[in-house]
């Protein structure tokens, strides 16, 4: 596996009156080249989970395992971890720890955030030149990974927030391309964007997992992770409920149990059962089947 999980806890404010343990005892494993989602209600520990994958959180207790990276806040249980391992990730672990950020880029959920330099190909070059790349390669690097988003040349000396919403989501990302990361997490990628920006930020992410980097989405839009994801993780109130597939998750008669909202094609589908269609669509999960399903039923 590429990420394991191993009984992580994380305690915000620990050992202050307002302490709260956000994730309690998760455990699970993502292979390279998935394509992953977390999902849940609000507060259920995501966003908590994912900055566990690059260190921007450090673990309370049990530890997050990166390739050859082991990512935890207990001193004594990494010493114990890395004693079994080489020396080679032993001086990885000890000297090179930051090269963690490298491999696993981090899209956050509001782009402005990522975003602070007058222009976009700077603002995209100082992932490789923080990585101590050679500035014409970095600016090689930033230049390829913005074409690569659909950005094109002639706004590279634009200044950022002068983008639109999902122009800003693609500059974002290719921030964190252009670092060349072998797994790249996103957390709701299609907040705020229109029908039309949606699909194009998931096309992208798309073609961006069929290049074999490994995606974690972080999303509440549940239409996103049907047409998209082929594993999720479903995670309340700090604990993981179930690892699942969305034909498994989607088809649950107590869906509405893990506080998510149904996809659309399955509201269509729970439509068509409650009015009286007889035909069985435990096996339809697109809408070109379910449309010919109806067709069938019509001419009968």
């Amino acid at each position: 596996m590429q990420i394991e999980v191993n009984n992580v806890t994380y305690t915000y404010n620990k050992k202050r009156f307002d302490e709260f343990e956000a994730l309690k005892g998760i455990s699970l494993k993502i292979d390279k080249g998935e394509f992953v989602a977390l999902v849940g209600k609000t507060g259920s520990g995501k966003s908590t989970l994912i900055q566990t994958f690059n260190g921007l959180i450090l673990p309370t207790s049990g530890y997050v395992k990166v390739d050859d990276f082991i990512v935890t806040g207990d001193k004594k249980l990494k010493r114990q971890l890395l004693k079994k391992e080489s020396k080679e990730v032993q001086i990885l672990n000890k000297k090179k720890a930051y090269l963690l950020r490298k491999k696993v880029g981090m899209v956050f959920q509001f782009p402005e955030y990522q975003l602070f330099a007058d222009t976009i190909l700077k603002d995209v070059m100082f992932g490789p030149l923080n990585f101590k790349v050679e500035e014409n390669l970095a600016k090689e690097k930033s230049i390829n990974a913005l074409k690569s988003v659909g950005i094109d040349e002639s706004y590279f000396e634009r200044n950022p927030f002068e983008l639109s919403g999902g122009e800003k989501r693609r500059v974002a990302i290719a921030g964190i391309l252009a670092s060349e990361p072998d797994i790249l997490i996103l957390d709701e990628p299609t907040a705020g964007l229109d029908p039309n920006g949606k699909k194009e930020i998931m096309n992208l992410i798309k073609d961006i997992h069929k290049e074999g980097k490994t995606i974690i989405l972080v999303t509440h839009d549940m239409d996103v992770v049907m047409d998209y994801v082929d594993k999720i993780f479903v995670l309340n109130d700090g604990k993981l409920l179930e690892e699942t597939t969305p034909n498994i998750l989607f088809n649950k008669e107590n869906i509405l149990d893990y506080s998510l909202e149904i996809p659309t094609f399955y509201k269509f589908k729970n439509l068509l059962k409650k009015y009286g269609f007889c035909k069985d669509l435990s096996k339809i999960n697109e809408f070109n089947e379910l449309i010919d399903i109806i067709c069938e039923d019509k001419n009968d």
